[in-house]
């Protein structure tokens, strides 16, 4: 059974059981009435219970008008006209009113109560007589009772009705809460609206710019798809009003919703009474102003969600744009990535030549609408007439300066173009900041290109220059030689002329660093006492050195001269790069065949050498300088200005030590933490490991 159907079984009980109620009092007032007036009064109770049982359980006369409030007021008035006035018969009134307004709501109490006061009155003049002038009063009392009545049911059944418009306000507000989309949720609402109680039909107006008003979703009787409104009639649109000020010949209303571009709901309404018109328009404005709310959260959400895809592909764009490697293609990656941005097209013009630089666009027009013009800028064709017959009255421009006398044009939507005209700005911006890079670079790889071509005939002349320096020195040896024989005979008070000359020697030895070569016949040098003598040499300048090796002679292949050369290099070069009275330690050692000469990466030494060590604890070398710290001219980062050198001892000491058939090598645990400086010869005999 369904809800109607089980409602109308519940109504028809509750109407047996008034009228038994009634039957069972009017029994009562019989018992009471006496002999006299127990015939009459009974049979019209049988007869009463008989139709009241009737037509509780045979249907087709529940469906006849009138017939039972009628037989319900007749009944009672035949057992106020039976029994005694003094037992109050007309009680029972009450039930047949109350039976009325059960079935057909205020209305049925109403005319209830007015049958009820007729039929007592014509039974006070049946009776005749009888009847006494204070027998009137239960007239005022029915009617009272009807009122009453009538008021109680009008509450519940307005009780019912707002039930059932919560009942379907709330349907409506599920289904409306569903949707996430500003379009779905109008095309859910307008059905939801058109399904309403006296609703002919709901429609969506929106209000395009050109002030005219479009019909966008329709459920049931709707206005023109289309149709040009006054002004008048525009604002009246946009406020609630009737819709008789809009479209003739339709009773309903209008109801604006603040969102943009306007929106509008239209209802058309059935023609019904007042009151229940109040009803229906009250029910409508609370779904339409819960929708309101729906409405303008996906309006926002949408236009977030716009606004954040936007900056997403402005983000893209730019980062594009600073991927080019060319003018041109940042030019070209400008006008593309624009045009998405504003969904439309895109040109760069030069407004002073009126020439497009890249893109499709008509440059004339761009030119004549950005020239003169403070910029950035949104403007419409039709302020330009040259720019409204080539671009159509229609179309919008933005405008963005790009670089000095280059403007970025785009063509597009007018509210894309209005809220995204910083954007473009933005990508403007980067394409202005990517050109200058790019033009700057362009200019320094012009400038490096003339530069390695100066480089290159400096780098001639300096080796014509070193070519001759070196044949000046190899011709200055043969006279320094003599002149160091001839000291050699002098007496020791000459020794200093001696060092000195030695001294000289060597530095014009460090000229000549690119034709150093092992000289044939050179007597080997015992590695330790040389050592020793190196050590006194650098003492005399204030070093604390001190010396590791064997008692036995370690003697080397490889002159006296260029071993002193490499011991002085090498302990000069400690002593700079360590603090005064900082101690370093010479190591003289023999390897024999077969072990490894500590080079870090190197093979182990096939046969037995010499090997000699220089270690300070001054400022170390970073791992990344060990392997060109040998370089000619070459100088560890820092060093340069707090050390004088030139940066050609090291290199000339490892061309020494590689002409003699020997190896030299750097270490350090890093800067601050000292260096080693190692390099093995030959030994020039065998000599047995210490």
């Amino acid at each position: 059974m369904g809800r109607t159907a089980a409602a109308i079984e519940a109504r028809e009980r509750a109407h047996l059981l008034i009228r038994l109620a009634a039957i069972a009092l009017g029994g009562t007032l019989v018992l009471l009435a006496g002999v006299g007036a127990t015939s009459l009064a009974a049979l019209i109770l049988v007869l009463y219970l008989a139709a009241a049982v009737t037509v509780r359980y045979y249907p087709p006369l529940q469906r006849v008008p009138f017939v039972m409030p009628v037989l319900d007021v007749a009944a009672v008035t035949g057992l106020v006209f039976a029994l005694p006035l003094e037992l109050g018969p007309w009680i029972l009134y009450a039930f047949a009113i109350g039976v009325a307004a059960l079935r057909s709501g205020p209305v049925g109490a109403v005319a209830a109560t007015a049958l009820a006061v007729v039929g007592y009155d014509a039974a006070l003049v049946l009776r005749g007589e009888q009847a006494r002038a204070t027998d009137l009063w239960p007239v005022q009392a029915l009617i009272a009772v009807g009122l009453v009545i009538a008021e109680i049911v009008w509450a519940l059944g307005r009780q019912d009705v707002d039930t059932l418009w919560s009942r379907i306000h709330a349907r409506a507000l599920s289904s409306l809460t569903r949707q996430r989309e500003p379009e779905e949720l109008l095309r859910a609402l307008v059905p939801e609206l058109a399904r309403l109680q006296s609703v002919r039909g709901a429609w969506a107006w929106s209000v395009a710019s050109d002030q005219r008003v479009r019909t966008t979703i329709t459920a049931g009787a709707a206005p023109p798809a289309e149709m040009i409104v006054s002004a008048d009639a525009l604002r009246a649109l946009r406020a609630p009003s009737p819709l008789e000020r809009i479209v003739p010949d339709m009773t309903g209303l209008s109801i604006p919703i603040s969102v943009d571009p306007p929106l509008v709901i239209g209802v058309a309404l059935e023609p019904i009474r007042e009151e229940d018109r109040a009803a229906t328009v009250g029910a409508i404005h609370d779904l339409v102003g819960d929708a309101a709310s729906l409405l303008g959260a996906a309006f926002e959400r949408t236009r977030r969600e716009a606004e954040i895809q936007a900056l997403e592909e402005t983000v893209r764009a730019i980062a594009e744009i600073d991927g080019e490697r060319t003018q041109a293609g940042v030019l070209a990656s400008t006008i593309v990535e624009a045009g998405r941005i504003v969904a439309g097209r895109a040109a760069i013009v030069r407004p002073i030549e009126g020439t497009v630089v890249v893109g499709d666009l008509p440059g004339g027009a761009l030119a004549e609408l950005a020239r003169d013009r403070r910029l950035p800028a949104v403007v419409g064709a039709q302020e330009v007439p040259v720019a409204a017959q080539t671009l159509g009255t229609d179309t919008t421009v933005a405008l963005v300066g790009i670089s000095e006398g280059r403007v970025l044009a785009a063509v597009g939507p007018a509210e894309a173009l209005t809220s995204r005209l910083l954007l473009l700005e933005r990508v403007a911006q980067a394409a202005r900041d990517r050109l200058g890079i790019l033009s700057e670079r362009d200019a320094m790889q012009l400038a490096a290109n003339e530069l390695g071509r100066d480089v290159e005939t400096l780098g001639g002349a300096l080796r014509a220059k070193e070519d001759a320096l070196a044949t000046a020195v190899h011709e200055l040896r043969n006279p320094l030689t003599a002149v160091h024989g001839y000291a050699t005979l002098m007496s020791r008070n000459l020794q200093a002329v001696q060092g000195q000359l030695t001294q000289l020697e060597r530095l014009m030895a460090d000229l000549l660093s690119a034709e150093q070569r092992t000289d044939g016949g050179e007597t080997p040098v015992d590695a330790v006492s040389a050592a020793r003598e190196a050590i006194a040499r650098a003492r005399i300048r204030g070093a604390k050195i001190d010396l590791e090796g064997p008692a036995a002679p370690v003697r080397v292949a490889i002159g006296e001269a260029r071993f002193a050369q490499l011991l002085d290099n090498l302990i000069s070069n400690a002593m700079k790069y360590s603090r005064p009275a900082t101690p370093i330690l010479v190591t003289v050692a023999i390897e024999a065949a077969g072990e490894g000469a500590g080079a870090p990466g190197r093979e182990a030494e096939r046969e037995a050498t010499g090997r000699v060590s220089v270690a300070d604890q001054g400022i170390g070398i970073p791992p990344g300088d060990l392997a060109r710290v040998f370089d000619r001219f070459y100088r560890v980062g820092g060093t340069a200005d707090a050390v004088a050198g030139q940066g050609l001892g090291l290199s000339i000491c490892k061309e020494i030590v590689t002409a003699h058939g020997g190896r030299i090598w750097a270490e350090s645990e890093g800067p601050g933490r000292g260096s080693t400086f190692s390099f093995t010869l030959p030994l020039a005999v065998a000599t047995p490991a210490a």
